[in-house]
C-alpha cells in the first residue's frame, strides 16, 4: 500500500463501508478495481486488515482468489465467498444465504432416470428432504463427536417450519415452501433459458430435464449472482420489526485478488455488473437509484486487484483523486451502466511520506446500532415527547422551558450555551484534546461565576465553530479560547463570556449555521441587556457574513479575530476586526517575493468553492499586488473542492513545476487542501520544485506537522501572530501570563491564535471602559460601537498581535503587523520578515528583517 494516494484510497473505502443511518442516503457501491503491474505484491494483502480490525460494529468480509479459470465457472468462487461471509461477526447476526442455497440445490438436483413423470414431484420432494437432512447431519461426526459447523452449513439455514414439514410430508412441504417461503417464490420467478415465472417445482423439473447449467451457462451464472446479491439485500433490510438489518452499520466486503483477462475474477465482476443493471431495469425500464433505490440497492462493496484493465470504456483514476473519482463515477453511472471504478496503483513508484501518513490513519470505526423490541420502542415513544423535544433543543431532558438558546442541527448543538462542557464537547474526542478543552471551558465558566456577582458585569458572546470535525481544528479552538480567557481574567471590567456554536457544516465549509446562531444571540440580547458585543468569527465565508449582517441589523457590535476577506468589513458598520485584511496580506507577500526572493514570475492557485470568500478574495488581491510590483502572473487557476469547475489539488500541484529561475507559487487556498497540492508537486516536480508562498492559512498546515512530509519544499507563509518573533516571548505580558497558567515554553507554544483572541476581547473591553468613563452606570450597548470606532491610529491600543488602531473610513487596523515565516519539519517556524509594529520591539530576534519601506495601508 506504499503508493501515492494510498491514504485517500483507504479513506474512500472507509467512507463506502460506513452504512448511512437513513435509507434515503444510500448510494450505489462501485466495484473498486486496483490495477497493478505484474510481479508486485497485491494491495489486497494490506486492505484485508481494514474490515478485520473495524472498531464498533464489525462487518463481514470474504477474500477469494479470482485468478483461476475453473471449468465450473463462478460456482467455486461464489461458494467460497458465501462460506466466509456467513461466518460469525461480533455484534450482529450471521448473514444467511437461503436464495443462493436454493439455487445450489437446483444445480445439484438429480432424479433417477427410471422415475416416471407421475412420480417426478415425489422424487423432487424427497431429494429436497435429503438435502435438508444432509445439512443437519453436518453438525456431528460419525462417532457422535461435535464437529465445528462450516460457513456453508450456516449459509444453508432453512426456517424450522420448512424443515419440520418437509420431514413429515415431503410433497406437501415442498408445495408450502414454494407458496409461503419468500426465497422459494423469488427463485421460482427468475428467468432461465428464456422462461420466467415457472415456480419452484416447475423450475426444478426444468433443471432435471434440460440441465440448463450446460445448455444455458450465462443464465445460470446470472441466477447464482442474482441470488447471492438478493440474500445480501434482504439481510440488510432496515424495516423488519426486530431490526436485524438496522444493526448492520457497515457494508460487507468481497476482496477478489488475481483478477486478469479470462479469469474467474473478471467473470465475477462482469456478472455482478450485469446483475445490478438487470435489477436497475426492473422498475419500468428506469434506473432504480432514482426510482426505487430503497429496495433494489445491494450492500456489497467489491474490491478487486490484478492486472486486468477493466471494461474497454473505463479509464483509470489516480488513487490521490479517489474522492473526486468516485463522485465522477457516480455522476455517470445512470447513463453508462458501468460499475467498475478503476484505480491505477504502482507500489514501485517512490511515495515519500505515505508510510507515515498511513500509520496515522485510524482504524475503520462504525457506529454501534442500538435496537430494541418494537413493543418497547412504541412504549418508550409514547413517553418520550418532552425528552425528544428537549433533545432537539439541546436542553436537559426534564426541562419545562418553552424556549431554548440552542437547537440541534444534525449532530451539532447550534446556538448559545452557558455550559459548553455539556453542549459542545462530543463523546469521540481524543483524551488529550478533551482535557485541554474541558480545562479552558472550566476556567471561562469559573470566571463567569465571579463576574456575575458584580453589578457592572458585561457579557460578550464568542461565536465560532465549536464542534469541528478534526482534532487539529479543536486544538486551534483551544488556543483561541485560552486567549479569550486571559483577556477576560486580566480585565479590570468584569466580563462574562458565553459560547455560541455556528457549526462546521458538510465538507468543513465553516460556520455553516452562523445565521441560526446569530438569531439565538439576538434573542438572548433582547432578554439580557448585559450582552454588549460578539467576538470570534475566525473564518471568512458567506455564512459568516450572514451572521454579521443579522447581528449588526440588531445593533450588536462584532469584533472578528482572524477574518481577513476584504468585504467582511463592508457588511455593515457594526463589524470590526483585529487582524489585517487580505489586501494588506497580499501586498506584504508581493513585497517579500520582490525584495527578498527576487521573484519575477508567480503562479497563483486558489479554491474554486464559491462560498470560500477568503481564498477567492486573497487570490484577487494577490493578482493585483504582484502586478503592482512588476511580477508577472503566469497562471491564475483554481482547484476543485466539490463539483465546481477546476481540477483536484493534487493534479494542480503536478502542473506547478518550473525550472525557470525567479519563479514562485502563491497558494491562496485553505490549509486542508495544501497537502494534496504539495503531494502533486512532489510526484512531478522533483528537482524543479519552485518556492511556495502561502497565505495565513498555511500556519495551520505547519502547526499540524505536515511539513515533515515535504523535505524538499520551501514554504514561506504569512502570519498575524507568532511567539517565535521574540528572543524570549515571556517578556511580552500576554505570553508570560499564558505560559504561567497553561505551561510550556515559547518554543513549544508556536501558535499565535491565542493572542488574536486576547486582542479581540481587549478591544471590546476598551470600548466598554470609554463608555463608562463619564458615567459608570451608563448603558453600554448603545454607545459601544462609537467608542470602538474611536480607537484610531493616533490613540491606538497595544495588543499582543501588534498595534490596533482603526482608520477613519476603515474598520480594519491600519498597517497591522504581519510576519513572514518559513515552515520547518518539527512544527516550528523561522521568522523572516516583519511589516508593522509588534510590542517589545527591542526583544525581537536579531535575524528578523524589519524593512522601513514595507507596504502601508492607503
Amino acid at each position: 500500500m506504499h503508493f501515492q494516494g494510498a491514504v485517500e484510497l483507504v479513506r474512500l473505502l472507509d467512507r463506502l463501508t460506513r452504512r448511512p443511518r437513513w435509507p434515503r442516503r444510500d448510494l450505489p457501491l462501485p466495484i473498486v478495481h486496483l490495477k497493478h503491474p505484474a510481479g508486485v505484491a497485491s494491495p489486497v494483502d494490506a486492505l484485508a486488515n481494514r474490515p478485520a480490525t473495524t472498531r464498533g460494529s464489525r462487518v463481514a468480509f470474504a477474500r477469494v482468489d479470482g485468478g483461476g479459470n475453473d471449468p465450473r465457472g463462478l460456482r467455486p468462487v461464489l461458494d467460497d465467498a458465501v462460506a466466509q461471509l456467513a461466518g460469525k461477526v461480533r455484534g450482529v447476526s450471521p448473514l444467511r444465504f437461503p436464495h443462493y442455497a436454493l439455487v445450489v440445490w437446483l444445480l445439484e438436483l438429480r432424479v433417477p432416470a427410471e422415475v416416471g413423470a407421475d412420480d417426478e414431484e415425489r422424487a423432487i420432494a424427497h431429494e429436497f428432504r435429503n438435502h435438508l437432512r444432509h445439512r443437519i447431519r453436518l453438525g456431528s461426526g460419525p462417532t457422535g463427536q461435535e464437529v465445528r459447523a462450516t460457513g456453508w452449513d450456516i449459509a444453508q439455514d432453512f426456517p424450522w417450519w420448512i424443515r419440520l414439514v418437509i420431514a413429515l410430508t415431503p410433497r406437501i412441504g415442498l408445495a408450502l415452501t414454494a407458496m409461503l417461503w419468500r426465497p422459494a417464490t423469488w427463485v421460482g420467478q427468475q428467468p432461465v433459458a428464456g422462461r420466467s415465472g415457472l415456480g419452484l417445482y416447475r423450475l426444478a423439473r426444468a433443471f432435471v430435464k434440460e440441465e440448463p447449467a450446460d445448455a444455458h451457462p450465462d443464465d445460470v451464472r446470472h441466477l447464482l449472482v442474482q441470488a447471492f446479491l438478493e440474500d445480501l439485500r434482504r439481510s440488510h433490510r432496515r424495516w423488519t420489526p426486530w431490526g436485524t438489518g438496522r444493526r448492520r452499520t457497515g457494508h460487507p466486503w468481497l476482496l477478489v485478488e488475481g483478477v486478469g483477462d479470462a479469469t474467474a475474477g473478471e467473470e465475477l465482476v462482469e456478472a455482478i455488473g450485469r446483475a445490478r443493471n438487470t435489477a436497475a431495469e426492473t422498475v419500468s425500464g428506469r434506473r432504480w437509484w432514482r426510482v426505487d433505490h430503497l429496495s433494489r440497492l445491494d450492500p456489497l462493496l467489491v474490491v478487486t486487484a490484478g492486472e486486468w484493465s477493466g471494461p474497454e470504456d473505463v479509464r483509470g483514476v489516480h488513487p490521490a483523486d479517489a474522492p473526486a473519482g468516485y463522485r465522477d463515477w457516480l455522476a455517470l453511472l445512470a447513463r453508462s451502466g458501468n460499475w467498475v471504478l478503476r484505480f491505477d496503483v504502482d507500489p514501485r513508484v517512490p511515495a515519500p511520506g505515505v508510510a507515515g501518513a498511513l500509520s496515522q490513519v485510524e482504524p475503520l470505526r462504525l457506529r454501534r446500532a442500538v435496537t430494541a423490541p418494537l413493543v418497547l420502542t412504541l412504549f418508550a415513544a409514547s413517553l418520550a415527547g418532552v425528552p425528544l423535544l428537549n433533545h432537539a433543543r439541546c436542553d436537559v431532558w426534564w426541562s419545562p422551558s418553552m424556549r431554548s438558546p440552542l437547537v440541534r442541527v444534525g449532530a451539532d448543538c447550534v446556538g448559545v450555551s452557558a455550559d459548553p462542557l455539556r453542549d459542545f464537547v462530543p463523546d469521540g474526542l481524543p483524551a488529550e484534546i478533551r482535557a485541554d478543552l474541558g480545562d479552558v471551558y472550566g476556567r471561562i465558566m469559573a470566571t463567569n461565576a465571579k463576574a456575575a456577582a458584580k453589578p457592572d458585569v458585561v457579557t460578550v458572546v464568542f461565536l465560532s465553530i465549536l464542534t469541528p470535525s478534526t482534532a487539529n481544528s479543536y486544538q486551534a479552538l483551544v488556543e483561541e479560547l485560552r486567549g479569550v480567557w486571559v483577556a477576560q481574567n486580566t480585565s479590570s471590567i468584569p466580563i462574562k463570556v458565553l459560547l455560541a456554536n455556528g457549526g462546521e457544516g458538510p465538507g468543513g465549509q465553516g460556520l455553516e449555521f452562523g445565521g441560526i446562531a446569530a438569531d439565538k444571540i439576538i434573542a438572548l440580547a433582547a432578554d439580557d441587556p448585559s450582552v454588549v458585543a460578539v467576538t470570534g468569527l475566525t473564518i471568512s465565508t458567506n455564512s459568516a457574513k450572514t451572521a454579521i449582517r443579522r447581528l449588526g441589523g440588531n445593533a450588536l457590535p462584532v469584533v472578528g479575530i482572524l477574518t481577513s476577506a476584504d468585504d467582511m468589513a463592508e457588511v455593515n458598520e457594526y463589524y470590526y476586526q483585529v487582524g489585517p485584511n487580505n489586501r494588506r496580506e497580499a501586498r506584504v507577500a508581493a513585497f517579500y517575493a520582490d525584495r527578498h526572493l527576487g521573484i519575477g514570475k508567480v503562479s497563483i492557485f486558489y479554491s474554486g468553492d464559491p462560498s470560500d470568500r477568503y481564498s477567492q478574495n486573497l487570490a484577487e488581491d494577490a493578482n493585483t499586488a504582484f502586478a503592482e510590483r512588476g511580477i508577472e502572473v503566469t497562471r491564475y487557476e483554481k482547484y476543485r473542492v466539490t463539483t465546481e469547475d477546476g481540477v483536484p489539488p493534487f493534479t494542480l500541484g503536478q502542473s506547478a513545476c518550473s525550472d525557470e529561475p525567479g519563479h514562485a507559487v502563491f497558494y491562496a487556498g485553505r490549509a486542508q487542501y495544501l497537502p494534496d497540492f504539495l503531494h502533486g508537486m512532489n510526484s512531478k516536480c522533483q528537482s524543479s520544485t519552485p518556492p511556495v508562498i502561502s497565505g495565513d492559512s498555511g500556519s495551520r498546515f505547519v502547526l499540524d506537522g505536515r511539513m515533515a512530509e515535504f523535505p524538499n519544499v520551501r514554504l514561506d507563509y504569512m502570519s498575524f501572530a507568532n511567539p517565535s518573533a521574540w528572543t524570549d516571548c515571556a517578556k511580552v505580558p500576554f505570553y508570560k501570563y499564558y505560559l504561567d497558567v497553561f505551561g510550556g515554553t515559547c518554543a513549544t507554544m508556536r501558535d499565535g491564535r491565542s493572542a488574536a483572541g486576547h486582542d479581540a476581547v481587549q478591544v471590546i473591553a476598551e470600548g466598554v471602559r470609554q463608555v463608562r468613563r463619564t458615567d459608570p452606570e451608563a448603558p453600554v450597548r448603545p454607545g459601544l460601537l462609537a467608542e470602538i470606532s474611536n480607537i484610531r491610529a493616533e490613540n491606538a491600543i497595544q495588543g499582543a498581535t501588534g498595534v490596533i488602531g482603526f482608520g477613519t473610513n476603515s474598520r480594519v487596523p491600519v498597517d497591522k503587523a504581519i510576519l513572514v515565516l518559513r515552515g520547518n519539519a518539527d512544527r516550528s517556524s523561522t521568522p523572516l520578515l516583519l511589516c508593522g509594529e509588534l510590542p517589545f520591539r527591542t526583544e525581537l530576534i536579531a535575524s528578523l528583517v524589519q524593512p522601513s519601506d514595507c507596504p502601508e495601508d492607503r
